[in-house]
């Protein structure tokens, strides 16, 4: 069984090939909710470890430490980095073992994914265009101990061109060469892409990112108003455990991905954090404004992709402008 798996920061995701088809895996949560998507989490209480599923059901339960984004700390890991998580000091390496053990076990108990038992599961392995060498080999050796026979490791803003590609060729609109940008935001690191690419092959020229900037950033922005719309005292916030931290941010999390274009207010339950916590509203615009620095952050790094392959710049002649034309934007994350 063949499959590709984009090991993100707040989610997992893994889609499997059917006869020239890629559907994408839909797991059942222990609450009986199915999901298109895994949770990268670890939950610690004394010596006891829980991990996706079980680790999100933690959070209900008393003395459990529960981490979210993990792979935010593979920016600066190495083989030998201990991550303390509560009183348990534990490798990195044995972290990402054994949650990829557990995304293991769910694809083949719990999920839709058609494979027999004993059957190998080949994956593909979706990583960071800037992922330094130590993450890769941290990623890639942890799947390869939990029992999945890893074929190779593909840049995410290549497979995002890969799938542009893909829906061109099948929908017959490639006539001819063209060039794309692919920006894609993540739940905790960013990347620009520029990719060419024809009916036969992509080819990536070249990448810009920033490992520490995702998702979670617009998490902590919308955490930071909602405390300051419920007048919530510095000392209060300071007193919050890790656990009342993990509710807070996964509070913010569901509302942001919940945003339509038509979204006036964002009604945040603190309540779910801390008992006899208000409800407050945030408005959207003063969320978009708080963020806005942060999308220029990624608009910087793009400029910065552009610039030095002179789309930035601008041209002389036809010919050269025609040379710097980007056909699409394709936004991905």
């Amino acid at each position: 069984m063949k499959l590709g798996i984009d090991f993100g920061t707040t989610r997992i995701v893994a889609a499997f090939v059917d006869r020239g088809n890629y559907p994408v895996v839909v797991f059942e949560a222990p609450d009986g909710n199915s999901f298109e998507w895994f949770p990268p989490l670890v939950a610690v209480r004394g010596g006891e470890r829980r991990y996706g599923w079980e680790a999100w059901a933690a959070q209900e339960e008393p003395g459990w430490t529960v981490v979210r984004s993990l792979k935010r700390g593979l920016d600066y890991a190495g083989p030998g980095t201990l991550v303390q998580i509560g009183d348990q000091k534990v490798p990195m390496q044995h972290l990402l073992r054994e949650l990829a053990l557990a995304l293991r076990k769910a694809l083949l108990e719990s999920s839709t994914l058609p494979a027999r038992r004993g059957e190998t599961l080949d994956v593909m392995l979706g990583v960071p265009a800037n992922a330094n060498s130590n993450q890769r080999f941290l990623t890639t050796e942890a799947f390869r101990q939990s029992g999945f026979n890893v074929l190779g490791l593909l840049n995410e803003p290549s497979a995002a061109s890969i799938e542009f590609g893909h829906h061109k060729r099948t929908s017959h609109q490639f006539s001819e060469r063209m060039r794309i940008l692919v920006y894609d935001f993540g739940g905790g690191t960013f990347d620009a892409s520029l990719v060419e690419l024809d009916a036969r092959e992509h080819v990536v020229i070249s990448s810009e990112g920033i490992p520490t900037l995702g998702g979670d950033d617009f998490d902590e922005v919308l955490a930071g108003l909602a405390l300051e719309a419920a007048q919530i005292s510095v000392v209060d916030q300071d007193s919050l455990s890790q656990a009342e931290m993990f509710r807070l941010h996964e509070e913010c999390r569901q509302k942001k991905e919940s945003l339509h274009p038509n979204t006036r207010r964002i009604v945040i339950d603190l309540g779910n954090v801390r008992s006899g916590w208000p409800q407050v509203t945030v408005a959207t615009g003063d969320f978009y404004d708080r963020c806005r620095p942060l999308v220029e952050e990624t608009l910087h790094a793009t400029e910065d992709l552009l610039g030095a392959y002179g789309f930035a710049s601008g041209g002389s002649g036809a010919a050269q402008r025609e040379e710097q034309r980007l056909e699409a934007l394709y936004m991905t994350g």
